[in-house]
């Protein structure tokens, strides 16, 4: 089969798969992509991860409850005895002071062990404990800080994910469209190549034409040939990662509604004025957050610890114990001195603070720098649309008019197809200016997150 019939079968089978379902538009493609890119899911479980993290900062405001219970069986119960003897010096003091002399010649006092209660063999207590922080609440409350700001780091992280993959699935459709008009570029080419090629062979035949001529017209033939096989090459390319993306992967043909949305421009001053909003920065900002919380936990490190709490408890088997009780009170714990440990993680912490604000501020202004160039771009690609606008108009003039002469017999038809192939090239070029401006446009409003 020959080249061109094998690119017509294959248009064809695309033609078909384009047929059997609807296209699918820009925004369609990009909430598929959302919802299977591994990246998305990713920057969402990281939010989930940190809105639990914030969670349990804030819930460590909270008192702390805590059940606490013990039971055992004593070999000896615990009883309470006087001893042997136990009370002797008591009782020979006393009669000193009655001036009775030693009451203790008739033996020892008591003279055997004297059990005044009996304990028994199992013993259990139970209660509740309740402790709250007190001077803590100060720490805990830069900890919540830290715990927010790691969150919104999060928040900020999943949506520079989601505008990033916008982005890519809108530079495949620009790619897509811009690839279209190369095809119908090289299609013209290849005609025109094919059309030269039979004219010189009818000349060679005839003996107008030398065979070096022709060979050369072969050669120009298969390369159009070759360029039209390598925006198909391409075609299939950006056709593969539009598929992966949007979770069909190893499809080289979609039915594709190419149209690009249209975006309102602004002066370089708009841009500038909205750098703050670049995701890059938001996120390093957020990080900026964090570790300013982190100062401020460390330093209120040096604060005494403070809580109060309250007890209640039941026993039994345990003699002299009232079988209920409870207590309330205050905990203090005082590191007095650390050997260095809080200062050095002080100025740990303030390390970390001048780095993440050193990179937040570096990538603000690499967004202000990109925010230019990419605006120069933007306005460069507008020049060249006006020049492609003026070039197409003058082709297709200049082809009606080969296609006329054409027709009426007053020039050869490889001119006007050679004229053909001209005008295709122009509105190449000029899809591409467009796509050029389009892409800065969009690059603009991804560097400020919107």
């Amino acid at each position: 089969m020959r080249p061109v019939a094998a690119l017509l079968a294959s248009l064809s089978a695309a033609l078909a798969v384009c047929a059997s379902e609807p296209p699918l538009a820009l925004d369609q493609a990009v909430a598929l992509a959302l919802e299977r890119s591994k990246e998305a899911k990713l920057a969402q479980l990281r939010v989930s991860a940190a809105h639990a993290s914030a969670d349990a900062a804030l819930d460590s405001r909270y008192p702390r409850v805590d059940a606490f219970g013990l039971s055992s069986y004593f070999s000896e119960p615990i009883d309470l005895k006087v001893r042997e003897g136990a009370l002797t010096p008591l009782l020979d003091g006393l009669g000193d002071r009655l001036g009775l002399g030693s009451l203790s010649a008739a033996g020892p006092f008591p003279p055997s062990d004297l059990t005044l209660v009996h304990g028994d063999y199992l013993e259990s207590i139970g209660g509740v404990s309740m402790l709250q922080p007190l001077t803590q609440l100060w720490r805990i409350e830069s900890g919540v800080r830290a715990a927010r700001a790691d969150l919104t780091g999060a928040q900020r992280g999943a949506a520079r994910a989601a505008l990033q993959i916008r982005v890519a699935v809108e530079q495949l459709y620009a790619g897509l469209n811009l690839e279209g008009r190369h095809r119908a570029l090289c299609e013209a080419r290849v005609a025109q190549a094919e059309r030269r090629l039979k004219d010189a062979e009818n000349a060679q035949r005839l003996g107008e034409l030398l065979d070096d001529s022709v060979l050369g017209l072969r050669a120009e033939l298969i390369e159009a040939r070759s360029d039209l096989t390598r925006s198909d090459q391409q075609r299939a390319r950006l056709m593969l990662r539009l598929a992966d993306l949007i979770g069909r992967p190893g499809t080289t043909e979609l039915a594709l509604a190419l149209e690009l949305p249209e975006r309102e421009a602004h002066p370089l001053e708009y841009w500038l004025e909205k750098v703050g909003q670049n995701p890059d920065r938001q996120v390093a900002a957020a990080v900026a957050e964090k570790a300013q919380a982190g100062v401020s936990a460390a330093k209120l490190a040096r604060i005494p610890e403070v809580s109060a709490f309250l007890t209640g408890y039941a026993q039994d088997g345990m003699p002299l114990v009232p079988d209920r009780g409870a207590a309330v009170g205050l905990t203090l714990h005082w590191n007095v001195f650390d050997f260095g440990r809080t200062k050095s993680e002080i100025a740990r912490s303030l390390a970390e603070q001048r780095l993440a604000e050193t990179n937040r501020d570096r990538l603000e202004d690499e967004a202000s720098r990109e925010i230019r160039e990419t605006y120069q771009d933007y306005l460069h690609g507008g020049e060249l649309v006006a020049l492609a606008e003026q070039a197409v108009a003058y082709r297709a003039r200049a082809s009606e008019l080969a296609r006329q002469n054409a027709s009426t017999g007053l020039a050869l038809e490889a001119k006007a197809l050679a004229a053909e192939a001209d005008l295709r090239k122009a509105e190449y070029d000029l899809a591409g200016a467009r796509i050029q401006r389009h892409l800065a446009l969009l690059n603009l409003y991804s560097l400020i997150g919107e």
